[in-house]
């Protein structure tokens, strides 16, 4: 996977403290994930597409979708069975870890 930079400015009164540290990390951890759900929701990627994109089993990028109260139920019946095939799949991997 390849890396962009993102510039982000920062109040001054935090600049070189524990909470821009904190800030940052939360920044890196969520730009993608957040990108990737809006694309979703614009109908511009597939589920599996956006599974893919941020490294997460499809059952997690279902599960990530309905925190973010975004619907999987938008896709045609052959879509919506490729998933629920997936997410079962996945969903039998992880009884099995356990």
């Amino acid at each position: 996977m390849s890396k962009v930079n993102v510039e982000i400015e920062v109040p001054d009164r935090i600049r070189g403290t524990d909470i821009e540290k904190k800030l940052l990390a939360k920044l890196r951890d969520h730009a993608l994930e957040q990108a990737v759900v809006e694309l979703y929701k614009e109908g511009e990627i597939s589920s599996g597409t956006g599974a893919d994109l941020i490294d997460m089993p499809l059952y997690d990028f279902i599960r990530l979708l309905g925190r973010h109260q975004v619907s999987v139920f938008n896709q045609t019946a052959e879509e919506l069975e490729r998933d629920v095939i997936a997410s079962r799949t996945a969903r039998g991997q992880v009884r099995e870890a356990k």
